[in-house]
């Protein structure tokens, strides 16, 4: 998850569910190195050293990345990877830091997992702008379950049936829909059967 989500009360309630965060942090965070409260930008700047950083290769991109396992604001004990791409360490604008609650991942792992966000992220982007997940106007938990379910099943089968990712494939099938539609249309005004009774009768 982004940085906008990792919060003690989301970390708490996926634990209560067996399950583990991995995530961004803001840099003004509080952590609390050998017991000293201090946010992590300050931290990056007064403390790390690049001799304190290990160089860490995730995909084809590497990073110089230091580990910070301990307490921080409103978790008792977790990871905290403070991050800079290998050509801008101490640069305050490239700074990153990375949650991860399951202690024994080690730190290529961590990353390595933090990267599929962007592929959510991505997906969650294509389900508001292609199949209007923002438009939903239902309030409960289940039937925004259930919205989601078929949201995801329609995109499954957009990018199943037409072997490509999945904006191209929803276009080609609202495409072939709107053919199939028109196609309808014209066998219901071939066969003289009337405009209004045409969805009782979409098979020619």
């Amino acid at each position: 998850m982004d940085s906008w989500y990792t919060c003690p009360k989301l970390t708490d309630a996926f634990s209560a569910k067996g399950y583990h965060t991995i995530g961004a942090l803001k840099t003004n965070r509080i952590i609390y190195p050998q017991g000293i409260r201090i946010s992590i930008n300050e931290f990056a700047s007064t403390c790390i050293h690049k001799s304190d950083a290990n160089l860490v290769t995730v995909g084809k991109d590497r990073y110089w990345v230091y580990r910070y396992e301990g307490k921080l604001n409103g978790i008792d004990n977790a990871v905290v990877l403070i991050s800079y791409s290998e050509k801008a360490f101490g640069i305050p604008q490239a700074l990153r830091a990375f949650l991860c609650t399951d202690t024994e991942l080690d730190t290529s792992e961590i990353l390595r997992y933090y990267r599929n966000r962007w592929d959510i992220e991505v997906f969650f982007k294509q389900q508001k702008n292609i199949f209007g997940f923002d438009g939903y106007q239902m309030r409960s938990a289940k039937g925004i379950e259930r919205f989601w379910l078929l949201l995801s099943l329609a995109a499954f089968y957009c990018v199943v049936s037409r072997s490509m990712s999945l904006g191209p494939a929803a276009r080609d099938c609202r495409a072939a829909v709107s053919a199939d539609v028109a196609f309808v249309i014209y066998c219901a005004g071939r066969d003289g059967i009337p405009f209004d009774t045409i969805p009782l009768a979409c098979v020619c």
